[in-house]
């Protein structure tokens, strides 16, 4: 890395000390010669020391005093070119102090190859600044009292005061030219040096004056040619001077005097006192007392490797090593600062070449050297602190006659009252960033190239790179500043098309748009970011609640995940380490009804807007409004030229996106829950979006895809390629302990509430069910859906449900809760009844119970009919036949069962023929060897007898015990007395099968029901009621049903207590049906 200049420079002590007197710039002949010049033109020895030795300058005073010397022919006559700094005046200047002091004058030896060339004593000279001669009122000389008027008069009084002017006194006096005797009796054959500065100034002043029937410009004319003759003709005569540009102020006299002296071109010796080259070490030698050895050097050669390694674009030759070169003889300048002042900026009349340069060099050093800490390995244009340093600041605007210029550095580069200037506030962000003021650097660069106006005004964009490339610095900067600066500046114009970028008196198009701009509220402004980012962000995977106000604004339910989006005038984020807004905490946690707390916290997304950034999404939208506005206004766009008028067109399309750029920006502050007591103590997790470029919002016309990526990246929402939540997960986190048994809905809700967990989305609702299904599979949990259980039993068999759904029907039970289900009893018989035919009457009785609907098959085909879970069918058949039901208990679960009603033929010595199914050996004889008891006794009439009769047939038949008792009823009044008896059989096993169809006026009523009392108890009021009106009409039948899990004794306490309960109220008639066992 390059040592700063500070600590390879050394300033001259009066340069930092400020003395910066505009004397000490300008070099004024007329001062020297009369002894009242600052000392460092004054004093010789000063004035050497300051002075670099240019091989003109030494041309010049070898040629002058070894004529004068003797020791060289020379010329007797030597033109002096027009040149910058250490020039012309500054040459003459050095001869007047050679030809006063002689070899007195130390270091002299740098100046010439041969000391003896210097005259060893003073000379006779006269040195004349032709601008300060006046051919009407004279040249006062104080200290004797004479005037001189002309050319002639004022060099005899140099040369020889009072005595050589009145040699030629008359000639002055009357405006006429000498010739060349008096000339010689005034130089005395001594050597003698006469220096004419600007004659064709003197010319211009002299045509005014009348001298006969001429103007005394003639007359001078005529004495150049005499005192040209005179230096030709004798070798103790030079004459030195100079003629102006032709295109400077003067260029038509100097015109004239070139052709008219151009007979005496060869005699004449033209010296130009510096070259570009040495124009670089004058300048050092009046600014610095040193400089290092090798700094140079080391600068030319790390800035030649940075041009050669940069892929920008780069003017030619920068490359070369006569560039190198250039850089190690301007160190420590830019070779692009000297061109820059030497060459652009000093064609500027008004900037005084020499002494603008200097000056403006002088005041960029004791302004640099305020502050050494910075890194500066060479001093480039945009280090001169324009509108910083009020001096600098004047030098190149009020004092160029360009105050205009003025306005244009308040506003676009430097201002120091008031709003920042484009440039100021955009280093903001560029110091914020740890870089240096780029955009003040692009600016300063720009507006230097731009003082001179006209066609030469501004900078192309390979020039601006090379001033602005230094080794060490990323040069993309320029690029991405200047665009910026182009962008918001009221005075810069920057072509795309030529890459020529230039500062303008007049305002561009911005400045246009910044008066719009201040008419355009920030209510206005506001109101438009809202409905833009109500669009941005409207609904999509998110449910959006737009600006919430209160915990009532914002639902309590689990089934959507909602988007918050804060309103930037209810609170904003300056830092993303701030926790939540007080207003976003009260949401979160209330909902608005008195004394409720939010319930379902686990899906609610806060977005807060950034209040910096918030202030620029304001700013863009008014400048976007303003635009609209202009646009709108066909008044005011008669006003604008069609480039202007295109300018507002791009401008409005790119800060449309802008607009949204800055908006999608301020909203940045996300909260969402999270379960983290040290990073959210609140229950809100702060997490700042990533910043978005055009090209993110661009095409995007929604953002919550933002929103659903950061969450994901934190973790908050599983990623769309995630597996479905494993069972044991739902166990340890989801499932709170302690409890047994949660729905589906409560399982899918707990997601919405437990912070801990992830934010459930839409998309892991089919997760979700694979989760419950592997879970029912692998053993995790049992499921109950109505009364159907799904549990996995012990040979690993499961029957999943068709579908999962999350609601309040599906629940899932802990392993352990549920009981497997019992396989379902059907009870089926078919009992031949005793005939004599050859068809042969049979009862099909049957118990499904639980089941909805019954078939019933004969051999195959359907019975037709209504058949209710427990109910009988007779028929008649005449041969053995296959009898089936079929029970439906819904939710897809079918039992089937089959019985056969066998034909037997007993003892009649006739065989019967065997239906199908049976034995076919031929015929057998079924006549049986015991008698066979009865499995069940079917009895019928008052309570007494029947019970009665039961008795004697278990006697009889020696029952060991009862298996089930049926009674049933068939009349209104035996129903309604029959139902009395409930109460007291409620603790026996007791089922319950009735029909009843009930007529009462135009009511009709149907009730059939097969189970348990308790639920036929919700019905006894209302079906006794309806019986109990007087104009009803019912058919009913009521059986009560006692089957018991082992047999009973016949004369045990539960039949006792059976037949007790009914005495209370006995019916009239009734059937009574007892399995028995033996």
């Amino acid at each position: 890395m390059l040592p700063s200049v500070f600590k390879t420079c050394i300033p001259r002590e009066e340069i930092l000390a400020g003395e910066l007197s505009p004397e000490l710039f300008a070099a004024k002949l007329r001062l020297v010669v009369e002894g009242k010049a600052p000392q460092v033109y004054q004093e010789p020895t000063a004035f050497f020391a300051n002075t670099f030795a240019t091989d003109g300058l030494k041309t010049l005073i070898s040629e002058v005093f070894g004529r004068l010397m003797g020791e060289v022919v020379g010329s007797p006559i030597i033109r002096l070119e027009t040149s910058f700094g250490g020039g012309k005046t500054h040459d003459e200047i050095a001869l007047w102090h050679i030809a006063k002091n002689g070899r007195e004058i130390p270091g002299l030896d740098r100046f010439t190859d041969n000391i003896n060339f210097i005259p060893d004593r003073p000379i006779q000279a006269a040195a004349i600044a032709c601008q300060d001669l006046d051919p009407v009122n004279g040249v006062y000389h104080t200290d004797t009292g004479v005037t001189t008027y002309t050319l002639w008069g004022e060099i005899a009084y140099q040369i020889n005061g009072v005595a050589g002017y009145s040699l030629l006194k008359g000639s002055d006096e009357q405006r006429v030219s000498p010739g060349t005797v008096v000339l010689e009796r005034i130089i005395q054959g001594q050597p003698t040096v006469i220096i004419i500065d600007e004659i064709a100034s003197y010319l211009r002043k002299a045509k005014a004056t009348l001298v006969g029937n001429s103007n005394l410009a003639g007359q001078v004319v005529a004495f150049l040619f005499a005192l040209m003759d005179l230096a030709a003709s004798c070798n103790n005569l030079v004459f030195v001077y100079t003629l102006a540009s032709s295109t400077d102020s003067f260029g038509e006299e100097t015109t004239e005097i070139r052709e008219t002296i151009s007979a005496t071109a060869r005699q004449e010796r033209i010296i130009k006192p510096s070259t570009d080259i040495e124009i670089y070490n004058i300048v050092k030698q009046r600014m610095f007392s040193s400089i290092e050895a090798n700094a140079a050097n080391n600068a030319s050669k790390e800035y030649l490797q940075t041009y050669k390694a940069s892929r920008i674009n780069l003017p030619d030759g920068c490359k070369d090593a006569r560039y190198a070169d250039s850089i190690e003889q301007s160190y420590p300048f830019n070779p692009e600062l000297f061109d820059l002042l030497t060459k652009k900026i000093a064609s500027i009349p008004n900037f005084q070449r020499t002494r603008g340069a200097l000056r403006l060099f002088a005041r960029v050093i004791r302004y640099l050297w305020d502050d050494t800490t910075a890194w500066i390995p060479l001093i480039h244009s945009h280090h001169i602190p324009v509108g910083i340093e009020e001096e600098i600041t004047s030098d190149l605007t009020t004092r160029l006659e360009r105050p205009l210029m003025r306005i244009t550095i308040q506003a676009d580069i430097y201002n120091k009252d008031g709003r920042e200037a484009h440039a100021q506030l955009q280093d903001a962000e560029w110091k914020a960033a740890g870089k240096p003021p780029f955009s003040t650097w692009v600016a300063r660069t720009i507006f230097l190239h731009s003082i001179t106006q006209g066609i030469s005004a501004g900078i192309r964009r390979a020039e601006l790179n090379l001033s602005l490339l230094t080794p060490g610095l990323e040069i993309g900067f320029v690029d991405t500043a200047l665009e910026r600066l182009s962008e918001v500046a009221w005075y810069l114009e920057n072509d795309p098309m030529t890459t020529l970028a230039r500062f303008k008196e007049e305002p561009s198009i911005n400045k246009i748009i910044a008066e719009e701009k201040a008419q355009v509220g920030i209510t206005e402004a506001k109101d438009d970011l809202r409905s833009r980012r109500d669009a941005i962000f409207a609904n999509r995977l998110l449910t959006l609640v737009i600006a919430p106000e209160s915990p009532a604004d914002v639902d309590d339910v689990s089934d959507s995940i909602a988007l918050c989006l804060i309103d930037f005038n209810e609170a904003t984020i300056s830092v993303t380490t701030e926790g939540p807004p007080p207003m976003v905490e009260k949401i979160f946690n209330e909902t608005g009804e008195s004394g409720k707390f939010r319930t379902f916290r686990n899906r609610l997304l806060f977005l807060v807007a950034n209040r910096q950034e918030l202030e620029r999404a304001i700013d863009n939208a008014r400048e976007f409004r303003a635009i609209q506005n202009i646009l709108n206004s066909p008044n005011r766009l008669q006003d604008l030229s069609e480039n202007q008028q295109k300018q507002l067109k791009d401008k409005k399309g790119s800060l449309d996106l802008g607009v949204r750029v800055s908006l999608t920006n301020a909203y940045r502050h996300l909260f969402y829950p999270a379960n983290d007591p040290v990073k959210a103590p609140k229950g809100l997790m702060h997490y700042t979006l990533p910043a978005q470029d055009s090209s993110d919002v661009k095409g995007k016309n929604n953002q919550q895809d933002v929103i659903l990526k950061a969450l994901k990246d934190c973790q908050k929402i599983r990623a769309d390629d995630a597996p479905s939540y494993a069972p044991a997960y739902i166990l340890q986190k989801v499932w709170l302990s302690g409890l047994n048994h949660w729905t589906t809905k409560a399982l899918k809700e707990a997601f919405a509430k437990d912070l801990s967990l992830n934010i459930f989305v839409d998309a892991e609702i089919s997760k979700l069910r694979d989760t419950i299904r592997q879970g029912l599979q692998t053993g995790n949990w049992d499921m109950k859906v109505g009364e159907k259980l799904f549990i996995k039993t012990d040979d690993g068999k499961i029957t999943l449900p068709d579908s999962i759904e999350f609601s309040e029907r599906m629940e899932l039970y802990r392993r352990g809760i549920l009981e497997p289900p019992k396989p379902r009893e059907i009870e089926l018989n078919a009992q031949v009844l005793s005939s004599t035919e050859s068809v042969k009457p049979v009862r099909i009785r049957w118990k499904a119970s639980g089941a909805l609907t019954i078939k019933l098959y004969q051999d195959g085909n359907l019975v037709t009919g209504e058949f209710r879970p427990s109910d009988e069918h007779e028929t008649a058949i005449a041969k053995t036949t296959t009898f089936k039901i079929v029970a439906d208990y819904g939710n897809g679960e079918v039992e089937e069962r089959e019985t056969l009603a066998k034909i037997l033929a007993y003892g009649t010595g006739t065989p019967s023929t065997p239906s199908a199914g049976e034995d076919g050996n031929g015929s057998w004889d079924d006549s049986p060897l015991f008698k066979a008891k009865p499995e069940e006794f079917d009895l019928e009439g008052t309570l007494d007898r029947v019970f009665n009769e039961l008795g004697d047939r278990i006697q009889d038949n020696q029952v060991q015990g009862i298996q089930s008792l049926e009674i049933s009823v068939g009349q209104v009044m035996d129903y309604r007395k029959l139902m009395t008896a409930f109460p007291m059989l409620i603790k026996l096993p007791l089922q319950i099968d009735q029909t009843a169809t009930i007529t009462v006026n135009e009511q009709f009523i149907r009730l059939e029901y097969q189970g348990p009392v308790k639920g036929f108890q919700s019905f006894q009021g209302a079906v006794n009621t309806l019986l109990s009106s007087p104009d009803v009409k019912a058919d009913v039948s009521l059986k009560l049903v006692f089957e018991f899990s082992s047999p009973v004794q016949p004369n045990g306490a539960e039949i006792s207590n059976i037949k007790q309960a009914l005495n209370r109220n006995p019916v009239d008639r009734l059937s009574l049906t007892a399995k028995v066992t033996y």
